[in-house]
């Protein structure tokens, strides 16, 4: 996260995280940092990632 936390604080974009979002926790970390979205393809596909929990807690 230190990459997107140095983009988050030196631009006014809206990027996506992807790479690097690993499990739920990850997921949770891009919500609380308020960052704009984030790709979670492999970790879902591979079963790290409970997407209805998620989206239920990231609310």
């Amino acid at each position: 996260f230190p990459l997107y936390e140095e983009i988050h604080a030196n631009s006014q974009i809206n990027f996506v995280v992807s790479g690097g979002v690993k499990d739920d926790e990850d997921v949770y970390e891009v919500n609380k940092r308020d960052y704009y979205a984030c790709i979670v393809g492999k970790a879902y596909y591979e079963g790290r990632i409970n997407l209805k929990e998620v989206i239920e807690n990231a609310g």
